[in-house]
């Protein structure tokens, strides 16, 4: 296999777990929005902590997706 081959294919991937991961973003940010508020003046909450953690994950999709355009552009 040369290696104009396995680039794309390791770009489609990278598109691919970029898209898993969004949609993971938006499952998970709905399961929140039930999250009960422990207490809403702690900066640390576990809903905040949630929301924080689900938006790096959208995070890491975006940059994914970004890298995947980046490197296919070169």
């Amino acid at each position: 296999m040369n290696d104009e081959i396995k680039l794309h294919q390791a770009l489609y991937e990278m598109n691919r777990i970029a898209e898993q991961l969004f949609v993971s973003y938006g499952l998970l940010s709905k399961l929140i929005e039930d999250v009960p508020e422990d207490d809403p003046s702690d900066p640390i909450s576990t809903k905040k902590m949630l929301q924080h953690l689900t938006n790096e994950l959208a995070d890491y999709s975006t940059d994914l997706t970004d890298n995947a355009k980046s490197i296919k552009e070169r």
